[in-house]
């Protein structure tokens, strides 16, 4: 008879079963003693099947415990290994269940099983349909902003042969702190400020820019606000620089062995200040227009050795020059051009003589009114060439000069160049042009030459940035035969990173004066190296070693200077 499952020897009891095999007993005394075959018997109450009642376990399949598996092992699991004398062989369920838990074979899966668990991997619907060709919808694709190209046609962003297409999901930004030594910053709404102060002490040989005269030590005291807005649209960005110089020696007249007394080309005093600050800010009309307008204002002094520091100062005279320009670009696909009008009004202190008396500067003053216009062409997105043309006028506020002449003049300039942004590598701009300057006054030479015009940054690895800057400029004199002063100037600049708080900075430059209505020609040259190093995000220590000197055209015009400074700089 085959025996109950526990389950149900437990649901019917003990006095249930002895009764049951009472009764079997009187009915047939030799089938009780006998096992019938399971293949014969009719499903019944308790039979070891599912078949034999809803409320009962699954029952097993009786068998033989010697009896081998397919693989030739027998039911225990072993080869040729047969049931323990007393124990209850392992059989197979009905249910399929194994129960010598032997490992399964992996099965891979298919095309459209991998693509239905990555569907759902990803929560997005299962196309009803996922064989290659029938595919009756079409999955966007995502693009990346940067893959598109500003003004171009739409990229189709579906699949032409009717085939689900894995999206392009980006990965999320890593953040990568570029500096860590950088300010924070104060955050103010959709503003934020950086403020900071440096001050600097060092001793400089030739202050004056006068070779013979002594040496002298200064200290510089220069506060900064760097404000940056963080709006999703337009942009409103503000760089407020100035600094203030003093220095301990002081340069009075020469008196000679006869007693006369020689003024000198420089000033008794000569602490001086500087100043320049400028706000920025862009108006986005659309996605290929907007407007561009700048302030600026600059204070500065003469510089220290030129031709137009008159003899007998007691101070530098302050020259404080104000200006705006105001931008508009218009994209047409590839083609972009801007069209923009500059101003700029230029006021000199009257200059504070030895003796006591004052001289007036309003013959070196003047309006300037200007224009240019720009045409720029994305070959591309990296390389864009452009050609530039504009002009200004300046007219003085005092129509002739303290020496009979009538210095407004008229400039005409014409460059060439392009903008580039190399993955990051090379970023920036450089043009070559040609510049023209007519004067009203006859006996004024016209002035005219090759104009350099460079900002560029490459970047050659993490640790060094080598950067290049170039201009021209042409500038106003005082001096009676003389147009003005034609300059450009070179610069470049690198910066090494020993360590990530310790950055070391190497720098040549050379500039070129040409004085227009004479043959006098001067080299400047300089030199330097300068070491930074970051203690936290709010302190540095700067130190630098600078050599400056000049060759001229003209006699005992020549002057060396070296500079040796250290200071400290705070920040927020």
């Amino acid at each position: 008879m085959p025996r109950p499952s526990s389950r149900t020897a437990a649901w019917l009891g003990p006095g249930a079963l002895v009764g049951a095999g009472l009764v079997l007993a009187a009915i047939d005394p030799a089938g009780a003693q006998t096992t019938p075959d399971p293949a014969a018997a009719a499903p019944g109450l308790f039979a070891p099947t599912r078949d034999g009642g809803a409320t009962l376990a699954p029952g097993f399949q009786p068998g033989d415990p010697t009896a081998a598996s397919p693989d030739g092992r027998s039911r225990f699991g072993a080869i040729d290994e047969t049931a323990p004398p007393g124990s209850r062989p392992p059989t197979r369920p009905a249910t399929q269940f194994d129960s010598k838990n032997a490992r399964k074979p992996r099965v891979p899966l298919s095309f459209t099983q991998r693509q239905q668990e990555a569907a759902r991997l990803k929560r997005a619907p299962v196309p009803a349909t996922l064989v290659r060709g029938t595919n009756p919808h079409q999955i966007p694709v995502v693009m990346l902003d940067r893959l598109r190209r500003r003004g171009g046609p739409d990229i189709d962003t579906t699949s032409r042969l009717n085939v689900p297409v894995a999206a392009i999901i980006p990965r999320r930004a890593v953040s990568v702190e570029e500096d860590p030594f950088a300010p924070t910053g104060v955050r103010v709404g959709a503003f934020t400020l950086r403020p900071a102060i440096e001050t600097t002490t060092g001793y400089d040989t030739n202050p004056t820019r006068i070779q013979g005269l002594p040496g002298s030590g200064f200290t510089r005291v220069a506060p900064e606000l760097i404000i940056r807005s963080d709006w999703q649209r337009h942009r409103l960005d503000a760089d407020l620089r100035g600094s203030y110089t003093w220095y301990g020696q002081t340069y009075p007249p020469v008196t000679e062995n006869a007693g006369t007394v020689t003024a000198t080309a420089t000033p008794e005093i000569i602490d001086r200040p500087n100043m320049d600050s400028r706000v920025t800010g862009r108006y986005d009309v659309d996605k290929l227009s907007h407007f561009d307008g700048e302030a600026r204002a600059l204070i500065s002094t003469d510089n220290p050795g030129s031709p137009n520091v008159q003899t007998g100062l007691r101070r530098f005279p302050i020259v404080t020059t104000v200006g705006t320009t105001f931008g508009y670009t218009q994209g047409f696909n590839r083609l972009e051009v801007t069209g923009k009008g500059t101003f700029d009004h230029q006021v000199y202190s009257d200059s504070l003589l030895a003796d006591g008396t004052t001289s007036s500067n309003a013959d070196r003053e003047y309006n300037q009114y200007g224009g240019a216009l720009r045409v720029a062409y994305e070959l591309k997105p990296a390389l864009r060439p452009f050609v530039e043309a504009g002009g200004d006028t300046r007219i003085h506020s005092q129509k002739i000069d303290r020496n009979g002449y009538d210095r407004d003049s008229k400039g005409v300039f014409v460059k060439a160049g392009s903008t580039f942004e190399f993955s990051r590598k090379l970023v920036g701009e450089a043009s070559l042009g040609w510049l023209w300057r007519f004067y009203v006054d006859d006996e004024l030479t016209n002035m005219s030459g090759l104009t350099i015009d460079a900002a560029l940054t490459y970047t050659a690895s993490d640790l060094t940035t080598v950067k290049l800057i170039g201009t021209t400029v042409a500038s106003e004199i005082i001096v009676p035969g003389l147009s003005g002063v034609f300059s450009r100037n070179v610069t470049l600049r690198v910066d090494h990173a020993f360590r990530r708080w310790l950055i070391g900075t190497a720098q040549i430059g050379t500039g070129i004066d040409s004085y227009v209505g004479s043959d006098r020609v001067d080299h400047r040259y300089l030199a330097s190296l300068a070491l930074v190093y970051k203690l936290t995000r709010e302190v540095q220590l700067k130190t630098e070693l600078r050599h400056d000197w000049l060759r001229s055209d003209l006699a005992n015009a020549d002057w060396d200077a070296t500079q040796v400074t250290v200071g400290l700089r705070l920040q927020r």
